[in-house]
């Protein structure tokens, strides 16, 4: 009678993985079947616009079906993050993961309500993007070297805008200042335009954001910039030295953004989804946008995307650590 049972369970166990595969398969064989939501961390108008709304739009075209930027910011991306997280995993909703919603945020905030690896299913890496630290351009400081030494003059009293706690920027900031024997006000922001107006309004001394966002600015001589962070410099900015060449090395790398859907994603959706993303930045239009915002294309397969999601989270954890930073 035992040996009944147990074949009978077996016998259910096979039938229910069966009926879940063929669900899974006639929902892939009819994806998209509605439009495709891309939810972005950054506020509308912020630096990663340049990017996400062309790739939204090209993607589109392909899959003959819409495809929609909904931009989602605060908690230094972690609501954006968390709500993609929750989201049926049916491809339909999709996440713009960057190195602050998946390595930093999780490096600072035990708090958070979803796992940078265990909630996602990576897609594909997008773009490296450098940002730049800028001043006002009537500013006394000059160079990195000066915005040091007024640091150091006055412990605490320069103020440092940038794009919340917990980000990418506030973490490495953080590191910076450690190894330049500096301490700064950091002042964070929900978007690009309220920091602007702060700093071109002489609220705070100094900012730090992705190229394209203050690019206009830099060329019409309302900011200077400082430094850049990349490894190389940029064709945009071919005066501006890295933070390599001035001597932080830790801290001169660019930033990432890629495509993340929810946990459980079916794996061919996973692919199809990789697929035409990568078309879609493939093409003129796509690499007409980046290449105005300095970035660089960078596309890559599901498995090399989470194995660099994992690499950073981990190195982020160690630069929270040795900095001393926690949020919650």
């Amino acid at each position: 009678m035992t040996s009944i049972l147990v074949r009978c369970h077996a016998c259910l166990a096979a039938v229910a993985a069966i009926l879940t595969a063929s669900s899974t398969l006639a929902q892939s064989a009819t994806f998209p079947d509605r439009p495709i939501v891309i939810v972005d961390p950054a506020a509308a108008g912020s630096g990663t616009d340049f990017f996400s709304r062309p790739l939204a739009e090209e993607m589109s075209k392909i899959l003959n079906k819409p495809v929609i930027v909904e931009n989602k910011p605060g908690a230094g991306g972690a609501l954006a993050a968390e709500f993609v997280a929750r989201a049926k995993p049916d491809g339909h909703t999709l996440g713009l993961a960057a190195v602050s919603t998946h390595a930093a945020n999780p490096a600072v905030n035990k708090a958070l309500r979803y796992d940078p690896v265990k909630d996602f299913a990576a897609i594909t890496l997008m773009v490296t993007l450098p940002s730049v630290t800028v001043v006002r351009a009537d500013a006394p400081i000059r160079s990195l070297k000066e915005l040091v030494e007024a640091a150091r003059a006055a412990p605490g009293k320069v103020t440092f805008a940038g794009p919340g706690i917990g980000t990418a920027a506030h973490v490495l900031l953080e590191q910076f200042s450690r190894q330049a024997g500096i301490r700064v006000s950091y002042i964070p922001y929900r978007g690009s335009g309220d920091m602007l107006a702060d700093l071109l309004g002489g609220r705070v001394d100094v900012a730090s954001d992705n190229i394209p966002t203050l690019l206009p600015h830099l060329k019409e001589g309302r900011l200077r910039a400082l430094v850049v962070r990349d490894v190389i410099r940029v064709a945009s900015l071919p005066d501006v030295p890295t933070y390599k060449e001035l001597g932080f090395e830790s801290v001169s790398f660019p930033l990432w953004f890629g495509l993340v859907a929810p946990a459980g994603t079916p794996p061919d959706v996973i692919r199809l989804l990789n697929n035409t993303a990568q078309t879609a930045m493939r093409t003129p239009a796509f690499q007409q946008r980046i290449e105005a915002g300095s970035a660089r294309y960078s596309p890559s397969t599901p498995e090399h995307f989470q194995a660099q999601i994992e690499e950073w989270r981990d190195r982020f954890r160690i630069t929270a650590e040795q900095a001393g930073i926690r949020t919650e």
